[in-house]
């Protein structure tokens, strides 16, 4: 029986604790700002519309009419909206997981983060609005994927138990 598999074995870690280490601990933290600026960039657009109708007339050379305009404002938010909801959810739902010392979780949590700051760095070409969120978001995904692989607790913690191995 592996050691997710045990119910004996659940809540205990290869390094004998039931508690993860340290840096996802930290890790919680990280996850809670990034949330906060999540939620914060969709309101920022909601109340900085003129702001975010500058930052689409600039983008797109001043070609939308004024009808246009107004549709594309309200999908931008629509979207920047459903997307960052996406991503609170996701985290949300990953870090009891890697809590628990899935490694798989991890693994989608690396995939995330890296996707979310490569997507970001296209925000960030797109004006002011954006660089006030993107830049400290992208430090803490930088810093969320040190505490996931660097630290040798970390690694540990994920490390498949030899003795519950199949024999």
């Amino acid at each position: 029986m592996t050691r997710s598999n045990s119910p004996a074995s659940a809540n205990i870690r290869p390094d004998g604790t039931g508690k993860p280490p340290w840096p996802l601990r930290w890790l919680i933290v990280g996850v809670v700002v990034s949330i906060i600026l999540l939620i914060g960039l969709p309101i920022a657009m909601l109340v900085d519309r003129e702001g975010l109708e500058a930052a689409i007339i600039a983008d797109t050379d001043q070609t939308l009419g004024p009808g246009w305009l107004d549709r594309v404002v309200v999908f931008v938010i629509v979207y920047a909206i459903v997307l960052h909801l996406v991503d609170v959810v996701l985290l949300l739902w990953l870090v009891p997981r890697i809590l628990r010392g899935r490694p798989w979780a991890r693994i989608v949590l690396t995939v995330y983060l890296v996707v979310a700051t490569v997507l970001s760095l296209y925000s960030a070409t797109k004006g002011g609005m954006y660089l006030a969120v993107v830049i400290p978001t992208d430090i803490i995904h930088i810093i969320m994927l040190v505490l996931l692989w660097g630290p040798p607790s970390t690694r540990r913690f994920f490390r498949p138990d030899p003795a519950s191995a199949p024999a």
